[in-house]
């Protein structure tokens, strides 16, 4: 018969207590926790938010005619049928835009356009040129109404004009202010500022006003210089980027 210490017999119960102790506190603590569904939710979203941020929410492309009204387009009763008839010419322009606010009210955008000018007086002066713009605009759409039915929009940028030529202009070197007035300018770049309506994203009526009246090269026909106007109707389609 084996006799044991109780020294031994001390230490033996002692290892067994820690041994049950340790075991019983790693039952108490159970499986490892489990991420939430709302915690996996938010993981997944971290990818679309990013996504989300890009800063152009459209592209526009558009078409319609770009109306001339200056000094070589004179008509005195400012019939809107003659400027329309008379000056209408081909226009064209592409963009982009950024909207914000809680229902997309507000919008900022960037447009490059093209304009064909033609003007012609009834002494039979006239010009032509082509115009490249590139203009930086804000917009607004009007509250209380259909929700994306009307929207305001101011803005302006440089404008690039392109060989003009003008026409007849020798046949009034007899008038006295001739010399003064009439300034056959070249290739140059000017100013403008433009305002108008764009009505359910496609349609788009305004006027661009030259920060100049020699956009045409004559001076005016008026002492006070009254800078020339560009207006312009076109039609377009916006592509949603998001």
């Amino acid at each position: 018969m084996v006799t044991i210490s109780s020294r031994a017999t001390r230490l033996l119960l002692i290892g067994l207590f820690i041994g049950i102790s340790g075991a019983g506190q790693g039952f108490a603590q159970g499986p490892p926790e489990q991420p939430s569904q709302q915690q996996r939710g938010e993981e997944n979203r971290v990818p679309d938010q990013i996504q989300d941020d890009s800063f152009v929410d459209g592209v526009t492309a558009a078409i319609g005619l770009a109306i001339y009204q200056g000094d070589f387009s004179r008509n005195p009763n400012r019939n809107v049928l003659k400027y329309v008839a008379g000056n209408g010419n081909l226009a064209a322009r592409i963009g982009v835009d950024h909207r914000f606010g809680a229902f997309e009210q507000y919008g900022l955008g960037l447009d490059l356009g093209y304009n064909r000018i033609v003007g012609k007086d009834p002494n039979g002066l006239g010009f032509e040129a082509n115009s490249i713009t590139l203009d930086f605009y804000a917009d607004y759409e009007l509250p209380y109404i259909k929700q994306g039915f009307l929207r305001v929009f101011i803005g302006g940028g440089p404008n690039l004009v392109l060989s003009p030529s003008y026409n007849g202009i020798p046949a009034v070197r007899n008038t006295e202010s001739f010399e003064e007035n009439v300034q056959q300018k070249g290739t140059r770049v000017i100013g403008s500022f433009k305002a108008g309506i764009m009505i359910m994203d496609s349609f788009r009526i305004g006027t661009r006003v030259a920060s100049t009246d020699l956009l045409d090269g004559y001076k005016g026909f008026e002492s006070n210089g009254v800078p020339d106007f560009v207006s312009f109707v076109n039609i377009g389609y916006r592509f949603g980027v998001r």
